[in-house]
């Protein structure tokens, strides 16, 4: 555990003195806070945080929380397009499930967690979080099929990472 604690200490030091945060705002302070709660994937949590100016220009975790929540939809939107592009080549039932099923989940939750966020951060923080649970089915039906895709791995991976890391933020808003 004392290892683990060091590594991530080790890694935020190294993350703050990156070239790439030189230029950042507020938002990469408030985005290594929520981090912070992403271990064992910090570092993908801060290279996804990173990728997005709005994110790293946030001045509130309001506008942090939307910005990751668009960046989860977006996401969402381009991994259910690749889904079906691979449905499209190879009709495989599991993979036409996590398409026309789970993925439809990702997005549905994803915007509706958008929708609620400024009247209701509870409700947000809920679809936020149900997010994740679209590619945990889609890897539950992989599995079942017996298939095997490093590339929709590393897709439901990310989502599940921004599910919780949009989950992490809106917990922040006062």
């Amino acid at each position: 555990m004392n290892s683990l604690i060091l590594l991530v200490t080790l890694s935020l030091i190294l993350i703050s003195h990156s070239p790439l945060v030189v230029n950042a705002g507020p938002g990469l302070d408030m985005g290594i806070q929520v981090c912070r709660h992403s271990m064992p994937d910090i570092m993908n949590c801060m290279s996804i945080l990173r990728s997005d100016p709005k994110i790293l220009n946030a001045e509130s975790y309001l506008e942090l929380s939307r910005a990751i929540l668009e960046l989860g939809l977006k996401k969402g939107v381009e991994g259910q397009n690749f889904l079906k592009g691979l449905v499209q080549r190879n009709n495989v039932p599991a993979i036409k499930e996590c398409a026309n099923l789970h993925y439809d989940e990702v997005v549905g939750s994803f915007r509706s967690a958008l929708k609620e966020l400024d009247e209701d951060p509870d409700t947000a923080n809920s679809d936020a979080k149900v997010a994740g649970d679209g590619p945990n089915a889609c890897d539950r039906a992989l599995t079942s099929a017996h298939i095997v895709n490093p590339d929709i791995a590393a897709l439901n991976h990310q989502i599940k990472l921004l599910s919780n890391i949009a989950f992490q933020a809106i917990i922040k808003i006062p």
